[in-house]
């Protein structure tokens, strides 16, 4: 049950980041535009805009796979390997149900990048964790 929970922990970390990322991107994009709609969206704005969210969407899965990887009792790096699957798979079931004005490259990449984000966070944390147990010289 510890394992769902720490999963769980993830996808939330995932979650809040991109919406707070999406929140201050269609801020700063409705300001240095003010002409676009009110529904003008960082994520499909441009190939410039799509390519930053791809960024930190990565940034945003490191996070969650490092978080994941603490919260876990052991095998941390299965823990945030396997949240970063799980939502790979969750991402790719809403590029076929999801209506969707993005091209299927952006889709594609967000999902391939998921599971070695995830991993790297999760080998972030069992590195931090075993430098830190290292006696100082």
């Amino acid at each position: 049950m510890r394992s769902v929970a720490v999963v769980l922990a993830g996808f939330v970390t995932f979650s809040v980041a991109l919406y707070a990322m999406q929140g201050a991107g269609n801020a700063v994009l409705l300001r240095l535009h003010p002409d676009l709609p009110a529904t003008a969206s960082i994520v499909n704005y441009s190939t410039g805009t799509r390519v930053f969210w791809l960024v930190w969407e990565t940034l945003a899965m490191v996070a969650a796979g490092y978080v994941t990887a603490r919260l876990a009792s052991s095998s941390y790096v299965v823990h945030a390997t396997m949240m970063g699957a799980i939502q790979a798979v969750v991402t790719l079931w809403a590029m076929f149900t999801v209506p969707s004005t993005e091209p299927p490259w952006f889709w594609l990449t967000g999902i391939a990048v998921m599971v070695p984000a995830a991993w790297l966070g999760g080998w972030l944390r069992v590195r931090r964790s075993v430098s830190a147990r290292a006696p100082s010289p």
